[in-house]
């Protein structure tokens, strides 16, 4: 009876998607499909609008015919060669394959296609690289130039960067008002956050000690000019070329040197595993003891 109830069930299902398949469907290109998620996302970042709106026009202008191509028209084949074809590397791969697979994802919510055909290849493999923190001479001379009249403005947005590993474009968006001194945090508001959650970031006695020396109270964190005021700050202290984000590693790598608590660092950097944390951000070679019980110590560098 109850194999009979099954099959009888299966039957149905296979129906309903039999006649799904069977219904006309609204003839809608890729163009087309691509500036409708633009509009429906229209609340996001101007990042995140802006990287959707860069690789798609990018497809369109490499691709023939990709333009007026029917979305429905668009099989696991063909999107498994526009990967292959248009990202050089496993990690523009990866990122294009998000953009699609949200497109996609978009199209069967207006029923202008019947499946995605992105969530039928597997995601590439991407071979995570050990990433150096600065060393232990670069950190002091850093902070050293930054403590100058001619960069001290530069200072506090340093300190979040150097000791709460606070993502450079998170950074631009934080006010003095996100520091919560009496909860000793600094809070990460979802729209000013890279993965779109809320978090708060433990403030350390150091940091703490930096950004009370400030004596702001409102407004932006990162002076006017940021961008210019950094680089020069960066070029004062010899750091040419500069290692994209090896601040936030720095962070990483000092803090599990000092406290070994990786569900906090996972926490305050805003990972959602700790798989990411631990094959590419740590990398403690290097690193004494003795220097990370300075790093965090009020004062002493």
């Amino acid at each position: 009876m109850l194999e009979e109830l099954n099959n009888r069930e299966l039957c149905r299902m296979l129906r309903l998607v039999l006649s799904r398949l069977e219904e006309p469907r609204e003839v809608v290109s890729f163009a087309v499909a691509v500036q409708s998620l633009l509009r429906a996302r229209a609340g996001r970042r101007p990042r995140t609008l802006g990287e959707i709106s860069s690789v798609c026009r990018r497809l369109m202008r490499r691709e023939p015919g990709l333009r007026e191509r029917c979305v429905q028209d668009m099989p696991r084949n063909y999107c498994a060669q526009l990967l292959e074809r248009h990202a050089s590397t496993p990690r523009q791969q990866v990122k294009m394959r998000i953009i699609l697979h949200g497109l996609f994802e978009y199209c069967v919510q207006q029923e202008w296609c019947v499946f995605n055909p992105i969530s039928l290849l597997p995601a590439p493999l991407v071979s995570e690289q050990e990433l150096v923190p600065l060393s232990w001479e670069e950190i002091t001379r850093l902070l050293r130039m930054a403590r100058l009249p001619e960069h001290s403005a530069c200072l506090p947005a340093l300190g979040l960067l150097l000791w709460a590993g606070v993502r450079p474009a998170e950074l631009e968006r934080l006010h003095w008002e996100s520091i919560d001194w009496e909860e000793n945090v600094i809070i990460l508001p979802a729209r000013h956050s890279k993965t779109g959650g809320c978090r708060h970031i433990q403030l350390q006695p150091v940091l703490r000690r930096i950004l009370r020396s400030a004596r702001c109270a409102r407004g932006r964190i990162c002076p006017p000019n940021w961008q210019r005021r950094w680089r020069r700050l960066r070029d004062a202290a010899g750091l040419i070329p500069w290692r994209q984000d090896v601040l936030r590693h720095t962070f990483a790598s000092y803090h599990a040197k000092q406290f070994h608590d990786f569900a906090r660092l996972q926490e305050d950097m805003g990972h959602r595993s700790a798989a990411l944390l631990r094959t590419r951000y740590l990398s403690m070679r290097g690193i004494t003891a003795a220097q990370a019980a300075q790093f965090w110590k009020p004062g002493a560098l």
